[in-house]
């Protein structure tokens, strides 16, 4: 089958989310899978990482509307586009590159027949390549732009409501709606008003076979969470919790890993300085900046525990499913798809959200109780081999866009649960 990812982010661009996580992995297991991929995504400026079987189309945000008159292209770039940019740059950035990705597919296309699209709802990558018609569309919904900035409480601003808005319609022409988690189809069946809940389809990594063993009890007992440095990751709950029990375990490091994107006014060192004056504790926390994902494997397959302390809702958490591949004890926020992942508690301890006595709680049991931490890693680990392993997923995903062409192309019918919007 020659599939179609369409996503501005992909690595290796610095500083991603999990859609670019997923995404890469989503390519290179499909071209190892013997499919034929084309990914359409945003620039880098490192050099492309190669896989078997897929080719990478990286386009800029430029786009040139076909306006024929003079006067309508000078009021596009010295008004309209003057205006949106004024407005929200990052917003009117992916929508410039969102316009340039359908001309740009579909010059892909006339050289490289395409079978199917999948593209994310972030941003509204699909948006105006679904809208062409041309192809079977899966879109995958990650986390909707309007709960985004909801958890991190940034202005409910004129551009962020549209690109809520215009996320929600990317979804009208897709034949299929996928999300990684139960929590994620209700929450967006009940957002949406979805007749029916999308299907779920889990992320995935490469698990590997053995658990890895945890560090000897002579050596540094490192404390690693990965992920943006973001309020709704809740990182600054994590700071306090260490320092509660950094007396008591003198051989704890904590590592937080990930780009600093705290605030506008504020970075997170700060927040570290003015949350631990006490200089022997604060040399034990280490802000390592963004780092490949190779290196954040690495870091967790290192680490004593790992924790995943988000306070916002997490349609996913690609920070817990590392952990468990990587067979790590984890401390997790009992806040949306994590407590899922985790079987409810049976592969990992779960904490209340910014709750800084639970997570000191936690982190003081699993360094003082090297059974407790042995079994729940081992369950961690066995149930990422069993649940979110690529062999696992990747024939869901395989049977989710041979029913997208079979809608498409007329041997089934249209779900409902798609197209409430269309037929209203």
């Amino acid at each position: 089958m020659r599939i179609g990812l369409v996503s501005y982010e992909y690595p290796p661009q610095r500083g991603l989310g999990g859609v670019g996580t997923y995404t890469f992995r989503l390519a290179g297991a499909l071209g190892k899978a013997g499919h034929d991929v084309t990914v359409l995504a945003g620039p880098t400026e490192e050099p492309d990482i190669q896989q078997p079987n897929v080719t990478i189309h990286r386009i800029a945000a430029r786009y040139e509307p076909p306006l024929a008159f003079r006067g309508f292209r000078w009021l596009y770039w010295r008004v309209f586009a003057t205006m949106m940019d004024k407005a929200h740059p990052l917003v009117w950035h992916w929508m410039r590159w969102n316009m340039a990705s359908g001309d740009a597919l579909l010059d892909i296309h006339r050289k490289t027949p395409l079978d199917v699209i999948e593209a994310p709802e972030h941003a509204a990558n699909g948006l105006f390549v679904g809208r062409m018609h041309r192809w079977p569309m899966v879109v995958r919904v990650h986390g909707p732009w309007d709960l985004f900035f909801g958890i991190n409480r940034t202005e409910g601003t004129a551009m962020n409501r549209m690109l809520a808005f215009l996320e929600r319609h990317s979804t009208d022409a897709a034949q299929v709606i996928t999300t990684p988690s139960h929590t994620m189809s209700s929450f967006i069946r009940a957002k949406w008003k979805l007749p029916t809940a999308p299907n779920v389809v889990p992320n995935f990594m490469d698990v590997p076979a053995d658990p890895a063993p945890l560090p000897a009890i002579g050596d540094t007992q490192r404390i690693v969470c990965a992920g943006r440095l973001e309020r709704f990751k809740g990182q600054d709950t994590l700071v306090k919790a260490f320092a509660r029990i950094a007396a008591q375990h003198p051989r704890a490091q904590l590592r937080i890993v990930g780009p600093d994107q705290w605030s506008q006014t504020e970075s997170f060192a700060d927040v570290v300085d003015h949350l631990v004056p006490e200089p022997d504790i604060r040399r034990r926390i280490i802000l390592t900046g963004p780092q490949p994902l190779a290196q954040v494997q690495e870091e967790l397959r290192q680490a004593a525990v790992a924790v995943v302390c988000s306070s916002g809702f997490e349609s996913f958490s690609f920070s817990t499913l590392e952990a468990m591949a990587a067979a790590r004890p984890i401390i997790g926020s009992r806040v949306g798809a994590i407590p899922e992942l985790l079987d409810d508690g049976r592969c990992g301890l779960i904490a209340a959200p910014a709750n800084v006595a639970q997570f000191a709680e936690h982190l003081d049991r699993l360094l003082s109780d090297r059974d407790l931490s042995h079994r729940l890693s081992l369950a961690a680990h066995a149930r990422a081999r069993r649940r979110y392993d690529t062999a696992v997923a990747i024939p869901q995903m395989v049977q989710k866009f041979n029913l997208a062409r079979e809608i498409f192309h007329g041997v089934q019918d249209l779900p409902k649960s798609n197209y409430a919007m269309q037929t209203a």
